[in-house]
Protein backbone atom coordinates (compact mmCIF):
# COMPACT_ATOMS: atom_id res chain seq x y z
CA UNK A 1 0.00 0.00 0.00
CA UNK A 2 2.70 2.41 0.82
CA UNK A 3 4.36 1.97 -2.75
CA UNK A 4 1.21 2.52 -4.08
CA UNK A 5 0.70 5.36 -2.71
CA UNK A 6 4.30 6.73 -2.97
CA UNK A 7 4.23 5.71 -6.53
CA UNK A 8 0.54 8.11 -7.28
CA UNK A 9 2.54 10.54 -5.39
CA UNK A 10 5.57 10.67 -6.95
CA UNK A 11 3.72 10.27 -10.52
CA UNK A 12 1.66 13.64 -9.69
CA UNK A 13 4.78 15.67 -8.55
CA UNK A 14 6.62 14.67 -11.54
CA UNK A 15 3.40 15.57 -13.55
CA UNK A 16 3.12 19.13 -11.87
CA UNK A 17 6.37 19.66 -13.07
CA UNK A 18 5.92 19.18 -16.58
CA UNK A 19 2.58 20.73 -16.53
CA UNK A 20 4.17 23.69 -15.36
CA UNK A 21 6.73 24.13 -18.12
CA UNK A 22 4.38 23.21 -20.67
CA UNK A 23 2.00 26.28 -19.78
CA UNK A 24 5.13 28.63 -19.08
CA UNK A 25 4.27 30.79 -22.07
CA UNK A 26 8.24 31.95 -22.89
CA UNK A 27 9.07 27.86 -23.40
CA UNK A 28 6.79 28.55 -26.53
CA UNK A 29 8.57 31.36 -27.83
CA UNK A 30 12.38 31.51 -27.15
CA UNK A 31 13.27 28.37 -24.80
CA UNK A 32 15.20 29.82 -21.76
CA UNK A 33 18.77 28.75 -21.32
CA UNK A 34 18.06 26.65 -18.46
CA UNK A 35 15.23 24.77 -19.78
CA UNK A 36 16.84 21.64 -20.39
CA UNK A 37 18.69 21.90 -17.01
CA UNK A 38 14.81 21.99 -14.95
CA UNK A 39 13.77 19.09 -17.26
CA UNK A 40 16.25 16.93 -16.69
CA UNK A 41 16.24 18.14 -13.01
CA UNK A 42 12.55 17.29 -12.41
CA UNK A 43 13.43 13.59 -13.38
CA UNK A 44 15.99 13.48 -11.62
CA UNK A 45 14.72 14.65 -8.47
CA UNK A 46 11.60 11.84 -8.76
CA UNK A 47 14.41 9.41 -9.27
CA UNK A 48 15.95 10.58 -5.79
CA UNK A 49 13.12 10.58 -3.87
CA UNK A 50 11.95 6.95 -5.09
CA UNK A 51 15.10 5.34 -3.49
CA UNK A 52 13.71 6.80 -0.55
CA UNK A 53 11.28 3.99 -0.09
CA UNK A 54 11.48 1.41 1.91
CA UNK A 55 14.09 -0.97 0.76
CA UNK A 56 11.99 -4.75 1.58
CA UNK A 57 12.74 -6.90 -0.90
CA UNK A 58 8.79 -7.54 -2.64
CA UNK A 59 8.80 -3.32 -2.67
CA UNK A 60 11.68 -3.82 -5.40
CA UNK A 61 9.58 -5.15 -8.17
CA UNK A 62 6.92 -2.87 -7.66
CA UNK A 63 9.55 0.08 -7.71
CA UNK A 64 10.52 -0.85 -11.17
CA UNK A 65 6.80 -1.06 -11.89
CA UNK A 66 6.27 2.42 -11.72
CA UNK A 67 9.97 3.86 -12.45
CA UNK A 68 9.64 2.66 -15.46
CA UNK A 69 7.02 3.98 -16.87
CA UNK A 70 7.07 7.59 -15.43
CA UNK A 71 10.70 8.00 -16.42
CA UNK A 72 9.19 6.97 -20.02
CA UNK A 73 6.87 9.59 -19.35
CA UNK A 74 9.29 12.35 -18.97
CA UNK A 75 11.54 11.24 -21.21
CA UNK A 76 8.29 11.57 -23.63
CA UNK A 77 7.39 14.92 -22.30
CA UNK A 78 10.84 16.22 -22.74
CA UNK A 79 10.96 14.85 -26.65
CA UNK A 80 7.55 16.19 -27.17
CA UNK A 81 8.79 19.58 -25.42
CA UNK A 82 12.01 20.26 -27.62
CA UNK A 83 10.29 18.65 -30.08
CA UNK A 84 7.75 21.50 -30.50
CA UNK A 85 10.40 24.17 -29.85
CA UNK A 86 11.99 22.94 -33.14
CA UNK A 87 8.96 22.84 -35.18
CA UNK A 88 8.22 26.39 -33.76
CA UNK A 89 11.27 27.27 -34.51
CA UNK A 90 11.24 25.81 -38.02
CA UNK A 91 8.14 27.86 -38.77
CA UNK A 92 9.29 31.52 -37.53
CA UNK A 93 12.13 30.87 -40.14
CA UNK A 94 9.88 32.15 -43.33
CA UNK A 95 11.52 34.28 -45.63
CA UNK A 96 11.05 37.86 -45.13
CA UNK A 97 10.69 40.22 -48.70
CA UNK A 98 14.37 42.45 -48.51
CA UNK A 99 12.54 45.25 -51.05
CA UNK A 100 8.92 45.69 -51.86
CA UNK A 101 7.02 47.98 -53.95
CA UNK A 102 3.37 49.13 -54.90
CA UNK A 103 1.50 50.74 -57.96
CA UNK A 104 -1.73 51.54 -59.42
CA UNK A 105 -2.63 49.74 -63.21
CA UNK A 106 -3.43 51.87 -65.23
CA UNK A 107 -5.87 50.64 -68.02
CA UNK A 108 -5.38 50.81 -71.71
CA UNK A 109 -8.80 50.65 -72.84
CA UNK A 110 -8.67 47.39 -74.31
CA UNK A 111 -10.93 46.11 -72.09
CA UNK A 112 -13.48 49.07 -70.56
CA UNK A 113 -13.55 49.59 -66.77
CA UNK A 114 -10.97 47.96 -65.29
CA UNK A 115 -8.17 48.97 -62.85
CA UNK A 116 -6.30 47.25 -60.07
CA UNK A 117 -2.96 47.48 -58.36
CA UNK A 118 0.27 45.34 -57.65
CA UNK A 119 2.38 44.68 -54.54
CA UNK A 120 6.48 43.62 -55.89
CA UNK A 121 8.04 41.85 -53.06
CA UNK A 122 11.84 40.48 -53.61
CA UNK A 123 12.81 37.44 -51.94
CA UNK A 124 15.70 35.38 -52.66
CA UNK A 125 13.60 33.12 -54.06
CA UNK A 126 12.31 36.23 -56.79
CA UNK A 127 9.84 39.06 -57.16
CA UNK A 128 6.23 37.88 -55.98
CA UNK A 129 3.90 39.74 -57.24
CA UNK A 130 0.47 40.14 -55.25
CA UNK A 131 -2.29 41.34 -58.28
CA UNK A 132 -5.93 42.65 -57.43
CA UNK A 133 -8.03 43.80 -60.59
CA UNK A 134 -11.79 42.19 -59.36
CA UNK A 135 -12.77 44.08 -62.68
CA UNK A 136 -10.72 41.83 -65.28
CA UNK A 137 -13.78 39.64 -66.53
CA UNK A 138 -13.20 35.92 -66.03
CA UNK A 139 -11.45 33.79 -69.26
CA UNK A 140 -12.07 30.04 -69.57
CA UNK A 141 -11.59 27.83 -72.81
CA UNK A 142 -8.40 28.10 -73.38
CA UNK A 143 -8.40 31.69 -73.04
CA UNK A 144 -6.82 33.62 -70.11
CA UNK A 145 -4.67 36.28 -68.79
CA UNK A 146 -0.93 36.85 -68.64
CA UNK A 147 1.42 38.58 -66.57
CA UNK A 148 4.64 40.17 -67.56
CA UNK A 149 7.43 41.95 -66.73
CA UNK A 150 9.76 43.77 -69.21
CA UNK A 151 13.28 44.80 -67.80
CA UNK A 152 15.40 47.59 -68.72
CA UNK A 153 17.22 45.91 -71.60
CA UNK A 154 13.94 45.18 -73.48
CA UNK A 155 13.50 41.80 -72.46
CA UNK A 156 9.62 40.19 -71.18
CA UNK A 157 9.87 37.56 -68.87
CA UNK A 158 6.65 35.74 -68.36
CA UNK A 159 5.02 35.99 -64.77
CA UNK A 160 2.18 33.46 -64.17
CA UNK A 161 -1.23 32.99 -66.14
CA UNK A 162 -4.71 33.41 -64.65
CA UNK A 163 -8.04 33.48 -65.48
CA UNK A 164 -9.54 36.15 -62.95
CA UNK A 165 -7.91 39.18 -61.42
CA UNK A 166 -8.81 38.39 -57.84
CA UNK A 167 -6.38 37.76 -55.03
CA UNK A 168 -3.51 36.41 -57.76
CA UNK A 169 -0.35 35.63 -56.38
CA UNK A 170 2.91 36.04 -59.48
CA UNK A 171 6.41 35.14 -59.42
CA UNK A 172 9.27 36.34 -61.02
CA UNK A 173 12.97 34.88 -61.31
CA UNK A 174 14.30 38.16 -61.68
CA UNK A 175 15.82 41.09 -59.39
CA UNK A 176 13.63 43.71 -58.28
CA UNK A 177 16.00 46.82 -59.83
CA UNK A 178 16.31 45.38 -63.44
CA UNK A 179 12.37 45.77 -64.28
CA UNK A 180 11.28 48.39 -65.37
CA UNK A 181 7.28 47.58 -66.53
CA UNK A 182 4.37 44.84 -65.40
CA UNK A 183 2.33 44.38 -68.16
CA UNK A 184 -1.08 42.09 -68.19
CA UNK A 185 -1.90 40.50 -71.76
CA UNK A 186 -5.00 38.75 -73.13
CA UNK A 187 -3.96 35.32 -74.27
CA UNK A 188 -4.91 31.86 -75.49
CA UNK A 189 -3.49 28.51 -75.48
CA UNK A 190 -1.74 27.90 -78.17
CA UNK A 191 0.79 24.41 -79.14
CA UNK A 192 4.49 23.84 -78.63
CA UNK A 193 5.97 25.34 -81.83
CA UNK A 194 3.30 28.23 -82.34
CA UNK A 195 4.42 31.79 -82.31
CA UNK A 196 1.42 32.43 -80.41
CA UNK A 197 3.64 30.86 -77.14
CA UNK A 198 4.99 34.53 -76.53
CA UNK A 199 3.14 37.76 -75.93
CA UNK A 200 0.32 38.44 -78.15
CA UNK A 201 0.96 42.04 -77.53
CA UNK A 202 -2.78 42.59 -76.19
CA UNK A 203 -2.27 44.74 -73.25
CA UNK A 204 -5.07 45.32 -71.01
CA UNK A 205 -2.99 47.07 -67.58
CA UNK A 206 0.26 48.07 -66.57
CA UNK A 207 2.48 49.92 -64.94
CA UNK A 208 5.96 51.64 -64.66
CA UNK A 209 8.20 50.06 -61.95
CA UNK A 210 10.02 53.00 -60.00
CA UNK A 211 10.11 54.86 -63.68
Amino acid sequence: MNDSKNSDNLDGALDADIEALLADASTWVEPPSGLSDRVVAAVRSETAFGDDSDPVSLGAAPRRTWFRPALIGATGAIAFLFGGIIVLSALSGAEIGTDAFSAELTSTGLVSDVGGNIDVTSFDSGLRIDLDAPGLPRRDDGKFYEGWMRTADGDLLPVGTFHEGSNVTLWAGVELDRIELFMITLEEAAGGNDPGQGSSGEVVLRTAIRS
